[in-house]
This record gives C-alpha cells, sequence and structure tokens, in this order.
C-alpha cells in the first residue's frame, strides 16, 4: 500500500502539469504563427498526465474500499485539475465558435439549421450580383432573417472575430436539438462567451459524475473508481479546453446507465432520449432497455418466484418506445418548420467526414485495393462507392452484434450485464466509426468507472497522439501523419487481445475449479 503522502505527490504533479499547459496554451493563437506552436511540449505535459493518471488508478483499484485515498481526496483534485485548464485557451480545437454562433441564431428566433455562416456572410454580395437567383433562393422571411443574422455577426468585435473562426462554414449546423437549447441558454446569460460555455459544461460535467458514483453504489463497488472518470486527462482537456459539446449526452448517457441498473425503465428511456438529442449515438441502447424492461421483476419479499402482478408484456417496451419518439420529436418540433433541411449539416457529415479512423480505414482500403471499388464511382450521384460500402460493413457489425444481444437470450437476470452490453455497444460505435476524433471516446470513460478495462484506459491516453497531425501539418511533414493512427490504436488493439484472452483464462480456471 503507498502512503498517503505519495498519491498527494500525484496529485500536485499532476496540478503542476495542468498549470503548465495552462501557461503554453496562451501561445496556440488563432490564425497566427502555426509553425512555432509549442504543440510537442503539450503532448510531452499530456503523456505526463496520463502517466500520472495511470498510476493513481493502479493505486486506487489495487487499493480496499477503506483504505486511502479518500473519494473526497479524489474529487478535489479533480476539481483543481478542471479549474487550471478552465482559463486556457483552446489547443488546437475550433468547435466552440459554431456553438456560440448557433446560440446567438437560435436566441435570435431564427432556425440555426436553416442557413449556413456563409450564406450570412455572402448573401449581400450575392443579392446585388444575381437578385433574381437570390429572391429565388431565399422567399420570403428570409432577406429579413438573413438581414438580422448579418446585424448579429458585425453586434461587436468579439462576435465578429469569433464567427470568422467557425469551421466548415458552408454547411449548416450539424449539433442536435438539446445542444441548442444549451447553447441558447448559455447565450442568454452570457453572449459570445467560451469560459460561460464551459461553465455550463461543467454542471453537465458534475452531473455524469453523480451518475457514476450513483452506479458504483448500486452496484456495490468502491465510489473511488470515479477516479477513472475524473481524473481524466481527454476528459479534462476536451471539455474545459477543447470545450466540445459531447459532455452534454454523456451525463444523460451516464443517468441512462445507472436508472437502466436499478431497473427505472421509463427513466431510462428518458434519459436515454434526451442523450441522443445532445448527440445522437445513444439511440443504439434504446433496444436493450425496451428488452430489459421485459426482465420479471422480483417478488415484493425479494424471494422466490417474481410477483404475477408484475409479470410484463410487450406493452411495456411498446409504451417506451413510444416515450423515446415523444421525447425524441418534441425535441426536434421547434426546429421542423425547415423539413429535411435540419438534417442537411448531419448529411454532409455522415458522407464527407473521415478522421482518424482504424477500422473503418482499413475497410475502405479492403474495398478499393481488395475488391477494385474505385473512389470516383458513386452512388447516387453523391456517396463514393468504397466508404459507402464500408458503412454498409460497419452498420452490418453493428446491427448483428445488437442483434445477438436481443434474441439469443431472455433479458438478463443480472442487470450488470445488460451494462456490459451497452458497453460493448458503445465501444463498438466509436470503433467502427469513420471519424474517432479524441473527444468520441470520452463517450466510454464513464463505463470504465464500471468496468475497468486497461487496454481503453491505455487507449484515452494513446489518442492524444492526434494532435500530432497538426505539428507535421504545419512543419510540412503531411507524410507522417498516415502513421499516426497505427501508433495510436495498434497498442491498444494488442493489449485488448491479450486482456480478453486473460479474462477468458481466469473464468475457465473458475469454471473448472
Amino acid at each position: 500500500m503507498r502512503s498517503p503522502s505519495f498519491f498527494h505527490s500525484l496529485g500536485l504533479l499532476s496540478l503542476l502539469a495542468y498549470l503548465a499547459i495552462w501557461g503554453i496554451s496562451l501561445q496556440f493563437n488563432w490564425g497566427e504563427g502555426y509553425a512555432d506552436r509549442p504543440i510537442l511540449a503539450y503532448l510531452g505535459f499530456y503523456f505526463t498526465l496520463f502517466a500520472l493518471y495511470a498510476l493513481a488508478c493502479r493505486i486506487v483499484l489495487k487499493s480496499g474500499a477503506n483504505e486511502k485515498p479518500r473519494f473526497l481526496t479524489l474529487l478535489v483534485y479533480g476539481l483543481l485539475f478542471r479549474a487550471a485548464l478552465f482559463p486556457a485557451q483552446q489547443i488546437q480545437e475550433d468547435d466552440v465558435y459554431r456553438y456560440l454562433w448557433d446560440a446567438k441564431v437560435f436566441a435570435s428566433g431564427i432556425n440555426p439549421y436553416k442557413y449556413s455562416p456563409d450564406e450570412v456572410k455572402h448573401f449581400t454580395e450575392f443579392r446585388i450580383r444575381h437578385p433574381i437567383a437570390f429572391r429565388n433562393q431565399y422567399p420570403d422571411p428570409g432577406p429579413q432573417e438573413l438581414e438580422r443574422l448579418n446585424d448579429l455577426r458585425w453586434s461587436n468585435q468579439r462576435a465578429l472575430v469569433y464567427f470568422d473562426r467557425i469551421n466548415h462554414p458552408d454547411v449548416p449546423t450539424i449539433y442536435p436539438p438539446l445542444a441548442q437549447f444549451v447553447f441558447g441558454a448559455v447565450h442568454r446569460v452570457s453572449p459570445d462567451n467560451i469560459f460561460a460555455m464551459r461553465t455550463a459544461f461543467f454542471i453537465f460535467d458534475m452531473v455524469a459524475l453523480a451518475f457514476i458514483v450513483f452506479t458504483l453504489d448500486a452496484m456495490g463497488k468502491d465510489r473511488r473508481f470515479a477516479v477513472i472518470y475524473l481524473w481524466n486527462p481527454l476528459i479534462i482537456k476536451e471539455i474545459f479546453n477543447s470545450t466540445h459539446l459531447d459532455i452534454i449526452g454523456i451525463a444523460l448517457l451516464c443517468g441512462t446507465v445507472y436508472f437502466l441498473y436499478v431497473n427505472q425503465y421509463a427513466a431510462a428511456v428518458l434519459s436515454a432520449a434526451l442523450s441522443f438529442l445532445g448527440k445522437l449515438y445513444p439511440v443504439i441502447l434504446l433496444p436493450l432497455i425496451l428488452k430489459q424492461s421485459l426482465r420479471p421483476p422480483p417478488s415484493p419479499d425479494g424471494e422466490g418466484e417474481p410477483s404475477r402482478a408484475g409479470r410484463n408484456s410487450i406493452g411495456k417496451p411498446l409504451g417506451l418506445a413510444g416515450l423515446f419518439a415523444a421525447v425524441a420529436l418534441a425535441g426536434y418540433f421547434p426546429f421542423m418548420d425547415e423539413g429535411w433541411k435540419i438534417f442537411a449539416g448531419l448529411n454532409s457529415y455522415a458522407t464527407y467526414w473521415e478522421s482518424n479512423d482504424s477500422i473503418f480505414a482499413l475497410l475502405v482500403l479492403f474495398f478499393e485495393k481488395g475488391l477494385g471499388f474505385k473512389p470516383e464511382m458513386v452512388l447516387f450521384g453523391q456517396y463514393s462507392l468504397p466508404p459507402t460500402a464500408a458503412k454498409v460493413t460497419v452498420m452490418s457489425i453493428l446491427g448483428a452484434t445488437l442483434a445477438v444481444y436481443l434474441f439469443r437470450s431472455p433479458p438478463p437476470v443480472d442487470s450488470e450485464r445488460v451494462l456490459r452490453q451497452a458497453f460493448v455497444l458503445m465501444a463498438l460505435v466509436f470503433l467502427l466509426s469513420p471519424v474517432q476524433n479524441p473527444w468520441y471516446l470520452c463517450w466510454i470513460v464513464p463505463f470504465l468507472c464500471l468496468f475497468p478495462w486497461r487496454a481503453w484506459i491505455l487507449l484515452t491516453g494513446l489518442v492524444g497522439l492526434y494532435y500530432l497531425k497538426f505539428y507535421f501539418m504545419y512543419q510540412r511533414m503531411d507524410e507522417w501523419s498516415r502513421w499516426i493512427p497505427w501508433f495510436e490504436y495498434l497498442p491498444f488493439y494488442l493489449y485488448l487481445a491479450f486482456e480478453v484472452w486473460q479474462n477468458r483464462e481466469r473464468r475457465d480456471h473458475i469454471e473448472i475449479s
């Protein structure tokens, strides 16, 4: 057992490293000094933090529930780490500028899915040069709305600067309704304020932590295992420095997991629907919840057969499915005046985005080189054949995995088993995705508090290498970027295979004994 002072040393060293990242973040000025940005220094601090974090997790996971460090100690340090990065400038990330613009648009009463930033920026020129085409494309109240948005763009110097920093300005927003409501609420409190957005995300971060602790308590596990989330450098960097919105959906996903474990299925579905409205991934968990709702509740005295009154019928999952659909529709309802256009940005994302992927990249390579599918072969005039074939394969794998969980056996009597299934599904969503940005991995971290797979914990460190691609880009060494995913994912997959084999050996030994 390590002494308490040793653990405090880990916390203090980590705090110093976060403060150092805050210091070097001031050199990441948007639009200038790209070649001089201290990306390698940042990565050095990030991996130092990960090493300290991994050692802290090892100490907690191997210590007894009544041993030190106490949960309060972990919480205090976790809050200090967040506070250290809270005032830092974003390091190589700019999504928050879209959030602030969406907030401004929505708060002004205009549908944020209706116009891309480029339409707002260039509409005056378009109207002057092509008046007939402009009128055809933007019937009333289009011109009046574009005027209002252009006025918002020029409302103050900060607003103008932030508008010009929006990435992919030719694409309407892709962010779902609950995110828009959060953005709008932040705008009403403090417009064009990145720190206000981080404050809102901190609230969701604490909600996520609370549900993780509730779930650990319900499962009879040590609540200190929450250190896997609380101290995780990926979580802290991507929420409180990069300012990514994923924490909205993650917090509600944590609620879904807790309510599912304690058999409160209506609350689980409600939380899953809200998480879906924050980001779309959790919809894959709905069938698991519906199946689990068929599980007969225990008898009133907690022993023997389930009570006859508690035996469930198909009506319960149908009602829960209706609840999910009703919440989802209610979330989208304020934006439905634009019809299917509300999914235009999402369609562009799903069609063209590919970044930092592993299995998906190999699938595309297989279809191109192995089967001879040419990238110029296009389906429906829009979809390149190799990535489309890869996406069909990915969806088939996810569908087959879900089908096995749904039809192979009756609802698990052990609630922990269904949480493991949810973990596997969410993990596959990440691993098979054409876009494996580091902050997408944050969706997996809460599950690691319940099921601390070392390979997945390792991956939360390795994905930091993603930022190395910017260093290569700025130094005109782009040819090296293609190797980054190999260093991110190959050690993870090898370690994961070893852990799977190790766990199977251990299970076989227990069964033989």
